[in-house]
């Protein structure tokens, strides 16, 4: 679990952006510690994209601020806010498809070093971690769809995330790949990979590996405790979960 002495890792402070006359993130506030796994859950729609999206600066706050390390990030462009140690997956999986596995790790360690054998090394390194040395010579493109998840954790660990944002890693894949990908998961914070913030409908991830969950609702934070917590929260299932909660 997370040690919560000293200053958040990530803040999300009194965050407003709209879209036309459209709240997508309504006067939303967190923050993530340290070796804190938080999950952003919600109905499709209710802003929870937008939210990643600001955080790696692809969408820019009308209102509010985005600190990192003490230091506002708002404003700043997606690869400067990538430098400063924040890795994201996409839900909709872009690996470059006409490079090998290998290389598309490769690439993503290029980030920090400009030695082609010491990102060699360390992309070697996350493919045994993913489980992916078996296909290190196979074209991206040609990945089964669980394979082609991790490729997007590897690549995003090779970057060398202090925070590694998760958008929706579990989500098509069948109950015995969302299980591996979750002990994928656990084993992140043994790379130094200090906090991981994500997007998921899997619920058995979210209970099984978040420390706290967050519930976006119409733009706007409607809980926040332990997975426990927020799942039997009467407004979360009445907005989200439906009756009864499928774990």
């Amino acid at each position: 679990m997370s040690n919560h002495n000293g200053r958040p890792l990530l803040e999300f402070d009194h965050v407003k952006k709209h879209f036309g006359g459209l709240f997508v993130t309504n006067d939303v506030s967190f923050s993530i510690h340290e070796g804190e796994v938080l999950f952003i859950i919600g109905p499709n729609g209710a802003g929870k994209t937008t939210i990643f999206n600001q955080i790696t600066g692809f969408v820019t706050p009308d209102e509010g601020d985005i600190r990192f390390e003490g230091r506002s990030i708002k404003g700043l462009r997606p690869y400067q806010i990538a430098r400063r140690g924040i890795g994201r997956t996409f839900q909709i999986v872009k690996p470059l498809a006409n490079m090998t596995v290998l290389d598309n790790v490769v690439l993503g360690a290029f980030a920090h070093t400009a030695s082609k054998h010491q990102a060699r090394k360390e992309a070697e390194e996350i493919l045994a971690l993913t489980g992916l040395d078996r296909w290190r010579d196979m074209l991206a493109g040609a990945l089964p769809l669980a394979a082609r998840k991790r490729l997007e954790i590897a690549r995003a660990l090779a970057t060398r995330p202090k925070l590694i944002l998760l958008d929706e890693v579990c989500a098509g894949l069948t109950p015995t790949e969302a299980v591996e990908t979750i002990q994928l998961l656990k084993q992140l914070r043994d790379r130094g990979v200090s906090a991981i913030g994500g997007i998921e409908h899997v619920m058995r991830v979210v209970m099984e590996i978040s420390d706290r969950v967050i519930v976006i609702h119409h733009g706007q934070k409607i809980a926040e405790g332990t997975p426990q917590e927020v799942t039997s929260n009467p407004d979360v299932i009445e907005a989200y979960l439906g009756s009864k909660l499928e774990v």
